[in-house]
């Protein structure tokens, strides 16, 4: 078996494969890069709110008995079930699963463009701007055709805390997207939260509204407008990866069924942004790699009985304040269902809500399928109760920690660090530099 790609996608088809089927079956994982980058809490590290973790990809191969090669997909010979790399090198499959990803293309000129953990030192400079007055108009713009805009709205809401936080006053901030109401794929009550939030942190919100071009300090709208613009923040528009050998749609976006096999070839599947499904989204790439995983040990044997992939859109918004976590059934798949809530609707509570690389990522190797990734439902408890929990828990996690760090028990203090981090995603403010500071004890009081 190959597996093609670096990303989440590529990682939860690996760990779900290994959870059917821990022997008899070659697993070969082509990657161009040496260390997976968990993006998502990108948008927190210029706020130093936290961390981009990056994890060795060939500990995390080795680690589920498989190899890394570290190369680039350039084709597929599907007759001869045969992949060529980028380096000349060819790899024979039984099963192939191609998770390269989306390819990231700027389009708007004097943007912006917030594309992970690369962005964060651009973002850093922006926010050093706005402290000491060489920018004051920002405006963050969602470009036509994005189907996962919430980290867009993440850096919207973060930098309205640190400008609030910081007593920076005259900073003007915007957010123009060409949908009908913020965040729109998570339903109606979503919007309407979205809408309060921004009004109270002074954010502007144009919708139904494109960005056409940057010049001269000013943002050209589509329908006619203009907006005075010290900097534009944007996020990358996605193009599929074309892969020679396999049949895309007009945009380079691979065809998939509800298994993850790649219509018309036998033996076949894909996962992930590259695939045509038309949310690009980390969690719902993980599903994809679920249905794959499934599929693929049905063959080899395994007593599992495979599942199509029914997509739910996780999401938890990080808002400067506490986490809000959103849930929604795919409307294509059958219906439309939203659920938000200020708790945890699924554990572990993690940015990327993946059945197996989730629980792997948090060092629980040994949940089961139906303890990862459980769907927790609000309806039926008392919600207030519970939001009153999860501050008291929060509090009680920072006043151990602090004590620990104090007594120098240093590790029992990262710990607690840890466990507020799953509470809300990331840490307080000051707190990513103490965890730094305890890190360093930790390791001095075990030399």
């Amino acid at each position: 078996m190959v597996i093609c790609g670096g990303g989440v996608a590529s990682l939860e088809t690996l760990l779900a494969l290994r959870a059917h089927l821990k022997v008899g079956v070659e697993v070969h994982v082509v990657a161009p890069n040496r260390r997976f980058v968990y993006q998502p809490l990108a948008v927190a590290a210029p706020f130093d709110l936290a961390e981009t973790h990056l994890l060795d990809l060939a500990e995390i191969v080795s680690d589920r008995g498989a190899q890394l090669h570290v190369d680039t997909l350039a084709g597929v010979d599907a007759e001869n079930r045969r992949v060529r790399l980028a380096g000349d090198a060819e790899l024979p499959y039984d099963v192939l699963v191609v998770a390269v990803g989306a390819q990231r293309r700027d389009w708007l000129d004097g943007a912006l463009h917030f594309g992970g953990a690369a962005s964060v030192g651009a973002f850093r400079a922006l926010l050093e701007r706005l402290e000491n007055g060489s920018d004051r108009l920002v405006s963050f713009v969602n470009p036509a055709g994005a189907t996962w805009s919430l980290p867009l709205y993440e850096l919207a809401l973060l930098t309205a805390s640190r400008v609030a936080d910081r007593g920076i006053i005259g900073v003007g901030l915007t957010l123009v997207t060409p949908e009908a109401d913020p965040l729109e794929v998570f339903g109606p009550a979503a919007s309407r939260m979205l809408h309060d939030v921004l009004a109270d942190r002074g954010i502007a919100l144009r919708v139904n509204t494109l960005a056409e071009r940057i010049h001269d300090g000013k943002l050209y709208l589509q329908p006619p407008g203009v907006l005075e613009a010290d900097q534009v923040v944007t996020l990358a528009r996605l193009a599929g990866p074309a892969v020679p050998g396999l049949p895309c749609d007009a945009d380079g976006f691979i065809s998939v069924d509800r298994h993850s096999r790649v219509e018309g070839l036998e033996g076949v599947y894909a996962a992930g942004d590259g695939t045509s499904f038309s949310v690009k989204q980390g969690g719902i790439a993980a599903q994809q790699a679920d249905a794959a995983a499934e599929d693929i040990a049905a063959q080899f044997g395994a007593p599992v009985t495979p599942a199509p992939c029914t997509p739910t859109l996780r999401g938890m918004l990080l808002t400067g304040i506490a986490p809000t976590y959103l849930r929604a059934g795919i409307a294509a798949t059958g219906g439309e269902s939203f659920v938000m809530a200020a708790n945890p609707l699924w554990w572990p509570p993690s940015k990327i809500a993946a059945r197996y690389l989730a629980p792997y990522l948090a060092g629980h190797n040994a949940l089961t399928r139906d303890q990862a990734l459980e769907d927790r439902s609000p309806l039926a408890r008392n919600a207030a109760r519970l939001g009153e929990a999860h501050e008291q828990a929060r509090e009680l996690a920072l006043v151990f920690a602090e004590r620990d760090a104090s007594e120098r028990h240093f590790r029992s203090a990262l710990e607690w660090l840890e466990v507020i981090e799953r509470l809300d995603g990331v840490l307080p403010p000051g707190y990513l530099h103490k965890r730094t500071e305890w890190q360093d004890g930790e390791r001095r009081s075990r030399s």
